[in-house]
């Protein structure tokens, strides 16, 4: 029996998958450039965060940057759909509004890692996946 095409990425749950396809949408046709900026952005923000909050973990935020920066590298080899989830994984991160809130709790970032790591599977990059436990500060 030939084995289905995956069309989205796995191990999500409900709420991060609806939150990852409305960012994907969102992210539809923004340039390189674009998403770079965006990851910048919320990285300066996070640093901010952790100024006032040391239960940001800065460290992880600081990871996942440098993940999408090496993705990046590969992006114009990766198929459409590939970089289209991972455009809506950057948002994912880039965006306060997700599972857990990035700057109100020490387990911020592990929502982004999850829905990131699932995006990174799922373009066969998953050399870049990350392990949240070797980011935790707490």
């Amino acid at each position: 029996m030939d084995e289905q095409p995956k069309m989205l990425p796995s191990g999500l749950s409900r709420s991060q998958l609806e939150r990852l396809r409305a960012y994907a949408a969102e992210a539809s046709g923004m340039s390189m450039d674009e998403l770079r900026s965006e990851v910048d952005q919320h990285l300066d923000r996070t640093r901010a965060a952790h100024q006032r909050r040391r239960i940001v973990n800065l460290r992880l935020a600081t990871a996942i940057c440098e993940a999408v920066r090496q993705a990046f590298l590969r992006w114009d080899a990766l198929p459409a759909n590939c970089r289209n989830w991972l455009a809506g994984a950057i948002f994912y991160f880039a965006k306060c509004d997700d599972d857990e809130p990035d700057f109100n709790s020490p387990i911020g970032f592990e929502d982004d890692t999850e829905v990131l790591n699932a995006c990174l599977r799922f373009s066969g990059l998953s050399d870049l996946c990350l392990h949240v436990e070797d980011y935790d500060d707490a």
